[in-house]
């Protein structure tokens, strides 16, 4: 996603689904676009292969083939069904290369575009970009946490029944009143979904809203719009 952009800067209490104009297939580098998936991939090679060794060695020959002819004929659709058919693809050159006795007996063919190993993966992998952009805004505008606050409103405390205020000042180091934390809260609330919709709007070849909310629903990502004006 685009960090640049004055918008993704931009105050916000509601949500367009289409602010993004950075499709995957407008990329002006297919490696470049791709290593912002790279941990999402490996993950994913390494549930098949079982090997760390074996899951590198299938990212360098998928970088290696998209620096060379970049997205090819298949820069249309999804991003993620461009990437679980290079993932079977790299998998299969990879366990070919070894003996029989070394390869891994997970079912790649079974690995298809809507499994729901690899849609869990690329939901996660979708979330933790999110939460690494709402960081990023709020390193570059501390005094508006976003980032801090949400985090430490929708994840599990470290100590059980902390009221907010405290997890805060505890885990973020932030001196913040409870009325300061319920004006932030929302707006936090609105980025993250805004900047969620961003991500997946990224890796769809042409994004309409509709589109983007039927893959929101598909990936199980909903729940961060509730309450929001889309």
């Amino acid at each position: 996603m685009s960090q640049d952009t004055p918008a993704a800067a931009q105050r916000t209490t509601s949500v367009n689904l289409v602010r993004s104009s950075n499709p995957w297939t407008q990329a002006n580098s297919a490696a470049g676009f791709v290593l912002r998936y790279l941990v999402t991939v490996r993950r994913q090679l390494l549930a098949i292969l079982g090997s760390s060794d074996h899951a590198d060695e299938c990212l360098k020959l998928l970088i290696a083939h998209l620096v060379s002819v970049g997205f090819g004929e298949y820069k249309k659709g999804k991003l993620r069904d461009f990437l679980i058919r290079a993932i079977r693809s790299t998998a299969k050159t990879r366990l070919a290369e070894l003996p029989e006795n070394l390869r891994s007996a997970a079912s790649i063919e079974s690995m298809m575009n809507d499994n729901e190993k690899w849609l869990s993966l690329w939901r996660t992998g979708l979330l933790e970009r999110a939460w690494r952009s709402l960081e990023q805004l709020e390193h570059k505008n501390p005094e508006l946490p976003m980032f801090s606050v949400l985090h430490c409103a929708t994840t599990k405390p470290k100590t059980p029944g902390q009221p907010l205020v405290q997890r805060i000042k505890a885990e973020r180091g932030l001196d913040l009143t409870d009325s300061r934390i319920r004006q932030i809260l929302p707006e936090a609330r609105a980025m993250f979904a805004q900047l969620l919709a961003d991500e997946v709007a990224e890796t769809l070849e042409k994004p309409t809203p509709k589109d983007v909310k039927i893959e929101l629903q598909t990936l199980g990502l909903t729940k961060a719009f509730d309450g929001i004006v889309i």
